[in-house]
């Protein structure tokens, strides 16, 4: 493992196209973080102060991160075309490397990324805990910390998602395109055609609902009642909906995850470098 990192981080020094989108995705977030400290939700009954005070704050900021993972996935996508376009992948099997080597470079990889992603959520999470929680709200850190952790699990479904789709194209352009085309038309538009018992199991959707939106954003499903003419109580509840606990997407974003990277490995295997 430790030889096969060396190898990548060696390609990766001096290569600016990877040092500037990595910089950029750090500090956008923390950016982006910074700012929504600095915004007053003006709505009756709530504090916007809520969402940087614990347990909610490991929501926030994870939820935040989550959109910058996509990033994550064009900087993989990016540095596996480029092992096309450069020959690389081929000098490296010239030079003894298997293909199954050449694999498990990417995905360590790949797992640096993530993990260096799960200690700047956590990082930036404790700092803002320290300027928005006092002594009493502390203890309340450990109500969700297992958020960080399923953001990890976010992340590096992503990139493997975003691996598979540059082995199968090979260029960076076409690779982006894919990936954002399914992302944001093609599985959106099929999952209309399923109940939602079924939807909720499409792997984009299965990977985005890892990393909830914090409650102000999401449409309320408490039960409203309005009353009739003749003065009877009407449940307008919305319709109940198939959602799985946490813990239950988190193992199959590990399935897709899995299944990913088995493609991504046949591919790898069997296609000309």
């Amino acid at each position: 493992m430790k030889r096969l990192l060396q190898i990548e981080f060696i390609k990766l020094v001096t290569y600016t196209g990877f040092w500037i989108p990595a910089i950029f995705w750090a500090l956008l977030f923390v950016l982006c973080l910074f700012l929504g400290t600095q915004i007053s939700v003006n709505i009756p009954g709530l504090d916007s102060g809520t969402f940087f005070r614990f347990p909610a704050l490991w929501n926030t900021t994870t939820w935040l991160a989550s959109w910058f993972n996509l990033i994550l996935a064009i900087i993989s996508m990016i540095f596996i075309c480029n092992e096309f376009s450069y020959k690389t992948f081929r000098q490296h099997v010239i030079d003894g490397l298997s293909r199954t080597e050449l694999f498990f470079g990417k995905v360590y990889l790949m797992f640096v990324f993530a993990f260096v992603g799960f200690v700047l959520v956590v990082a930036s999470t404790l700092i803002l805990g320290i300027f928005y929680n006092n002594a009493e709200t502390w203890p309340l850190i450990m109500d969700t910390i297992y958020l960080p952790f399923v953001y990890f699990i976010q992340a590096f479904a992503y990139m493997a998602f975003a691996m598979m789709i540059a082995l199968l194209v090979k260029n960076i352009g076409l690779s982006i395109l894919a990936f954002f085309g399914y992302f944001v038309f093609f599985e959106p538009i099929v999952r209309n055609f399923f109940p939602e018992n079924i939807l909720m199991f499409f792997p984009m959707k299965v990977i985005s609902n890892l990393t909830p939106a914090p409650d102000v954003f999401q449409v309320s499903t408490n039960a409203q009642f309005t009353t009739t003419i003749n003065g009877q109580i009407v449940d307008n509840a919305p319709a109940a909906s198939f959602e799985m606990p946490l813990w239950g997407n988190s193992l199959v974003a590990v399935g897709y995850i899995a299944l990913f990277l088995t493609i991504s490995w046949y591919i790898l295997k069997n296609k000309k470098l």
